[in-house]
């Protein structure tokens, strides 16, 4: 049985062979998201790229996932850990996952900015396409 260590929670753990390391840190209770991503995410389908891990030795991991090869660089040695399945002993960091939460939590404002805007840019098209039916709403 392969053992993982979490280097930033100090928490070792043998797990079974195939096993993805979301789950394995979700049963230790080691958060792999940072920021605002603990509550905004795919929750393990590998869609939204938030839970970045950092593992040693390479070769611990299985194989990357086209998933994975969609939100991360293949060269920076960076996961997801719910696509990364364990197959060897493996030290485990989650301090990107940690940085890219902080990174999103800069972007919040110009997300709000972004989604005030589309909605009244949608009111004003909605309101137009009432008054060339012929149909003012007010």
């Amino acid at each position: 049985m392969p053992t993982v260590e979490f280097e930033e929670a100090n928490i070792s753990c043998n797990v079974e062979e195939g096993v993805d390391l979301r789950s394995v840190a979700y049963k230790n209770k080691v958060s792999v998201y940072g920021g605002v991503n603990k509550l905004l995410n795919c929750r393990g389908f590998g869609l939204c790229g938030t839970d970045q891990i950092k593992a040693s030795p390479k070769d611990c991991l299985s194989a990357m996932t086209w998933k994975e090869k969609l939100h991360l660089d293949e060269k920076s040695g960076i996961r997801l850990a719910c696509q990364a399945r364990v197959i060897a002993d493996a030290k485990v960091s989650v301090a990107p996952a940690i940085e890219y939460g902080n990174k999103m939590k800069e972007d919040i404002p110009v997300l709000i900015f972004s989604a005030l805007f589309g909605l009244a840019s949608l009111f004003f098209i909605v309101f137009m396409a009432f008054e060339l039916v012929g149909k003012p709403l007010f």
